[in-house]
């Protein structure tokens, strides 16, 4: 289906698009990004290197065009990245069902698994090249890993591997770090778990005494034992994030943990022009399209990208300074635009920035409302309450960290939407399991009833079981 959607719909690389496609061409050819120093060679127009887009999708994209022969990038390397793009999403909707399994149950994994792969939304964001689609799959990567080691009989193995898929996930998108918080709980949930083994008891004779004492034995090293896990996850997305943080150190000569787009991103959305953005207010603009911010603009190419940064950053808190209640006003609309409650204006100039053609949009978005209500109902099923806690709180954690800054849909909402399908699915799966038992399909055949003799010789045998037992 998303091949055959590809195929179908034109696509140009705009915007952010555009500049991943650059990215990778570089990476293929230089191994890193090649940008140059000069004047207007960092994001904003600023000069020198740039470190203002997270590396991991750039380099996933880079992977293919090596793999194809396209190091030129440019328009021809597009449909074999869109053919990426189609490869990544049909992952993601396997890690969909795999996660639903583990945290729900077969009859829900399956229905996730199906609704995954129909919902309009995944198909047409499998056609654009978007960071969103990669950091689905690790992100859902990395709960399965959680989800498996809960009942693995080695579970750190699986808990370094979630680890390190966090850490590529944050690398694709800097938001996906606080995906460590429930997934840490969780690790020390296990660890806690799995600390249940009787204290060993050691001898203890004293000199000239004879005696000997059994003195039970609980060392520091017992009782820390449940922070080795969270301890491990941590330790592990540390060390992928690392090499990335050191080149942005020898490069931009400063601490750049990953990407410095705090300042670009917070300006675009703090500023006078933005508040007042006819039918969308708070719309993220370039702030060299924002007039108060013009003179910025005229002086970037004299500014590194970090120093660009900052003093937008400045600029953008100085805003919320002046209006205390800007960022409330923000969340609110950015919540109507991920719930596409904002009108049809908000959400076609969403799918414009990404070169979405219609009828795809509209689709996705009444898609987007079937499957959410069925969440809705899902939520309040016993099957949804068989699932871990941390789990729900990777989109609430996702939801947090983007909507006081940025919202454009479905693209920013695309590492929600999993965990709003398996709802769905917790809906789907108990209604059938309802309908189901109102049929008598889950009950037993007639033939299979005990009859009186058997029922009879089952009681001797239970009777000379108990004398034995005596």
């Amino acid at each position: 289906m998303r091949l055959a959607y590809i195929s179908g719909e034109p696509y140009h690389a705009i915007n952010d698009a555009g500049t991943y496609n650059r990215l990778a061409s570089m990476i293929s050819q230089y191994g890193d990004y090649h940008t140059g120093s000069g004047p207007r060679s960092g994001a904003g127009g600023s000069r020198g290197p740039t470190a203002y887009f997270p590396p991991a999708f750039p380099y996933y994209l880079a992977a293919l065009d090596a793999l194809d022969g396209h190091q030129a990038g440019g328009k021809p390397a597009v449909p074999p990245e869109r053919r990426e793009m189609a490869v990544t999403g049909t992952i993601a909707v396997g890690l969909v069902g795999l996660v639903a399994l583990e945290a729900f149950g077969e009859a829900a994994g399956l229905i996730a698994l199906a609704v995954a792969a129909f919902y309009p939304v995944m198909i047409e964001l499998s056609g654009a090249l978007v960071a969103e689609n990669l950091v689905v799959v690790l992100e859902l990567a990395a709960a399965w890993a959680i989800l498996r080691g809960r009942r693995a009989r080695h579970p750190y193995p699986w808990i370094a591997g979630a680890g390190v898929l966090t850490g590529l996930c944050a690398l694709a998108h800097e938001n996906a770090i606080l995906d460590l918080l429930p997934f840490a709980a969780a690790a020390w949930a296990i660890g806690r778990g799995r600390d249940r083994s009787p204290p060993t008891a050691a001898r203890t004779t004293t000199p000239g005494a004879g005696t000997t004492t059994m003195t039970t034995t609980r060392g520091w090293a017992r009782r820390s034992r449940p922070l080795a896990a969270p301890a491990l996850l941590v330790l592990m997305t540390c060390l992928t994030i690392a090499p990335w943080t050191i080149r942005n150190a020898i490069e931009l000569h400063h601490f750049v943990p990953i990407a410095d787009e705090t300042g670009i991103t917070l300006a675009g959305t703090y500023n006078p022009t933005s508040a007042a953005t006819p039918g969308v207010p708070y719309k993220w603009h370039l702030f060299s399209h924002v007039p108060s911010l013009h003179y910025l603009a005229h002086e970037s190419n004299r500014l590194t990208e970090v120093q660009l940064s900052n003093k937008l950053e400045t600029q953008a808190f100085d805003y919320i300074k002046a209006r205390p209640l800007a960022p409330f006003d923000a969340g609110w609309h950015n919540t109507l635009r991920m719930l596409e409650l904002e009108g049809t204006f908000a959400w076609r100039a969403s799918a414009d920035a990404l070169n979405l053609h219609e009828p795809w949009p509209t689709i996705g978005v009444y898609g987007f409302y079937v499957v959410a209500l069925l969440a809705i109902a899902g939520a309040f099923t016993r099957t949804a309450r068989r699932g871990p806690g941390w789990l729900w709180a990777v989109p609430l954690l996702w939801w947090i960290s983007i909507v006081f800054v940025n919202v454009e849909t479905p693209r920013f909402r695309e590492p929600i939407d999993p965990f709003v399908i398996m709802l769905a699915a917790c809906a789907l799966s108990t209604a059938l399991a309802r309908v189901g038992a109102a049929l008598g399909l889950g009950r037993a055949p007639v033939r299979s009833r005990r009859r009186a003799p058997e029922l009879a010789r089952d009681e001797a045998e239970l009777v000379q079981m108990r004398q034995r037992l005596a």
